[in-house]
């Protein structure tokens, strides 16, 4: 018998929180959604029961929060399940939601510690997971090096802040721009790169999907429009690795480079939370937001899935998007197998039966790369009020000692 639960949705802009919100009525689920923002193609959901507008998560935490626990006791909320950013927002403040609400999030100290990608790399040497030479600007030493290299923020998202530096004197220039305790300094890798998507439960990887994005846009590298399945067993392993190592628990996604001549894996960042490669996993036989439901309410039920390969999601309109790119920039070679069969493959926006969020998700995208650019950039005005920006939040005691334990300091 299917428990049928009330579930809180937010930050619903994002396509995997809309997958969420379609795939747990389909369970048989009440879902609710909220964001901050009016455009957020969730809330447009045939299966939602009722939509809200949050504050910001981060500049206005306290009346984030507040609002939540509102909407928690009047709708009867069963389980809150965060769709992005706003899950490390959630995980500062989580002793709040004790005994109200259910949520699977770790503690904060280890989100934090995850979305420093310095720590990461310390935590990978530590493990013994391969990872880019890595050292924090302020400890760069150039004699040590060799150019080309990589200027990178240690507490960001997708590509925004990351610099390629072709030589020392370029180098120098940035200098002085730059907070030298905040960013790394890496090595460049090939960029054949593969990311993954899990659920974690005590320090046990429930259930990991593998892909990789074979599109993306912009064309020159960007947001996966299309992307496959994989079996690739060393990758799996360093992701059980690090769940057993800090005792882990929700969702986790990682990102690693292929480098063919090493023929190694090497792990790039971490994010403790929800990613794409949700409805992946859905196409590959791993339902997550059912897994992420009924671990906090019969845990003992979930069994570990293994997803199968060569299947996977796409996004219609992004595809559109990357023909008639590639095509005006007459890469012609690049369109090969674009028109081949999608079997296994499934639209991850569009559905006939809930078609409203993809359209406001696509003026929603559209929007961002017309009027984006004068507000700081199109990411960063896509994801206005749903980011976790740190300067709000101070550490605690036990991340600076999760940072001691793995010389991330």
């Amino acid at each position: 018998m299917i428990f049928l639960a009330r579930v809180l949705v937010t930050c619903a802009r994002m396509m995997y929180a809309l997958n969420t919100i379609r795939l747990l009525h389909k369970e048989g689920h009440e879902v609710y959604a909220a964001d901050s923002v009016k455009s957020a193609g969730g809330l447009y959901s045939r299966y939602v029961k009722k939509s809200f507008i949050y504050p910001y998560v981060s500049r206005q935490s306290e009346e984030f929060i507040n609002f939540i626990l509102k909407i928690v006791e009047e709708h009867k909320i069963d389980v809150l399940l965060p769709g992005f950013e706003d899950a490390f927002v959630i995980s500062y403040y989580k002793d709040r939601f004790e005994g109200k609400v259910k949520l699977l999030v770790a503690d904060f100290s280890k989100v934090a510690f995850l979305h420093d990608k310095y720590s990461v790399s310390r935590l990978a040497e530590k493990i013994e997971i391969p990872s880019p030479k890595t050292v924090l600007f302020r400890d760069f030493e150039p004699t040590e090096w060799d150019f080309p290299v990589i200027i990178k923020p240690r507490r960001n998202r997708g590509a925004l802040g990351i610099r390629f530096v072709k030589d020392f004197n370029e180098l120098k220039k940035l200098s002085g721009k730059l907070n030298a305790s905040e960013y790394l300094v890496q090595e460049p890798l090939p960029r054949v790169q593969y990311c993954t998507t899990g659920i974690a439960y005590n320090g046990k990887l429930i259930a990991n999907v593998i892909y990789k994005n074979i599109r993306e846009y912009p064309e020159a590298g960007g947001f996966g429009t299309y992307r496959i399945s994989y079996d690739i067993p060393e990758i799996t392993d360093y992701v059980e690795k690090i769940v057993e190592e800090i005792d882990y628990t929700g969702f986790i996604c990682a990102d690693f480079l292929y480098d063919e001549k090493r023929d190694t894996y090497f792990i790039t960042d971490v994010n403790p939370r929800m990613s794409p490669g949700l409805y992946v996993g859905y196409a590959s036989g791993i339902d997550f937001p059912k897994l992420y439901v009924d671990l906090l309410m019969d845990p003992d039920s979930v069994k570990p899935i293994k997803a199968k390969t060569g299947t996977g999601s796409y996004t219609g309109y992004l595809e559109v998007g990357w023909f008639f790119a590639v095509l005006f920039k007459g890469k012609f070679k690049k369109l090969k197998g674009f028109f081949g069969s999608r079997k296994g493959m499934m639209d991850d926006v569009w559905d006939s039966k809930d078609p409203l969020p993809a359209f406001v998700m696509f003026f929603s995208m559209l929007s961002s790369a017309v009027i984006g650019p004068l507000f700081g950039g199109q990411e960063e005005f896509y994801y206005t009020g749903c980011l976790f920006e740190s300067e709000y939040f101070p550490e605690m005691q036990a991340v600076e000692e999760l940072q001691r334990k793995y010389e991330a300091v």
